[in-house]
């Protein structure tokens, strides 16, 4: 299995000679508004450019959408993705929205869903804590996925969401090798989290401590306070250095 961390929580994964695109964000730097930001920062999303060719991303056999946010699924990824191509997403509403943009092969993540031999799995999450999600409905559904074949690590992308029991239920169930976090901790209004951050890695270790833990979703827009740094210190300062990874925006991992 091979993890390529495009940017933010885009990911490209080769899972039993499946290319599979996780969460696409392709539009070019500054494309999209800015989120409200609890720290002011104004600055136009993505705050950093591709550094993944864009071909490399354009010829996938599966597209997973964890939501339709405009950090996970952009213009860009819905006007440049092959209609054709096999696209698993969350739910009814989801999968209405990327339809209609033309897209003929869309399936909910009803359970588990099989292509080939890669089969995924859904899972929950929650963006924010409840008080948060009452203030804030906009935030709306969000999911993770595992994605298994045999012979390969079980993996695990957590996507947007806090701590919570769903994340908790899930680490215990499938018992993942691999465990993705979106780690950038974005926080909105007065300062409500919306994501992990760095303490959360040590949480999600403590739960699942044989997995490999890959941090993402930092530093690629302006509503994210943590940084790849605190995740690597934090991680080296509790003796994670060789179970947390922290990749860099085109950078591989293989497992």
């Amino acid at each position: 299995m091979k993890i390529t961390q495009v940017r933010n929580a885009t990911l490209l994964l080769e899972v039993g000679g499946h290319r599979i695109v996780v969460d696409p964000m392709l539009g070019a730097k500054g494309s999209m508004d800015p989120f409200p930001a609890a720290s002011g920062n104004t600055s136009r999303n993505p705050t950093v450019d591709l550094v993944v060719p864009l071909a490399d991303l354009l010829d996938p056999d599966v597209v997973v959408v964890t939501h339709t946010h405009g950090d996970h699924w952009d213009t860009a990824a819905a006007a440049l993705l092959p209609r054709g191509v096999t696209l698993l997403v969350q739910n009814q509403a989801d999968a209405e929205e990327i339809s209609a943009a033309g897209f003929q092969d869309v399936r909910i993540l009803d359970g588990t869903v099989t292509v080939g031999q890669t089969s995924f799995t859904l899972t929950g999450g929650r963006h924010g804590a409840e008080e948060v999600l009452s203030a804030l409905p906009v935030l709306g559904e969000v999911s993770g996925v595992v994605v298994r074949h045999p012979g390969e690590p079980t993996l695990y992308i957590a996507g947007d969401t806090v701590w919570n029991e769903k994340v908790q239920a899930a680490l215990a169930e499938h018992q993942p090798d691999v465990v993705v976090l979106n780690t950038g901790e974005a926080r909105v209004g007065p300062g409500f989290a919306i994501l992990m951050g760095d303490q959360d890695v040590l949480t999600v270790h403590e739960a699942a401590p044989a997995a490999r833990i890959v941090a993402v979703h930092m530093e690629a827009l302006n509503h994210c306070t943590v940084t790849r740094a605190q995740v690597r210190d934090l991680a080296r300062e509790r003796g994670l250095g060789e179970q947390v990874l922290v990749p860099e925006d085109g950078e591989t991992l293989t497992f």
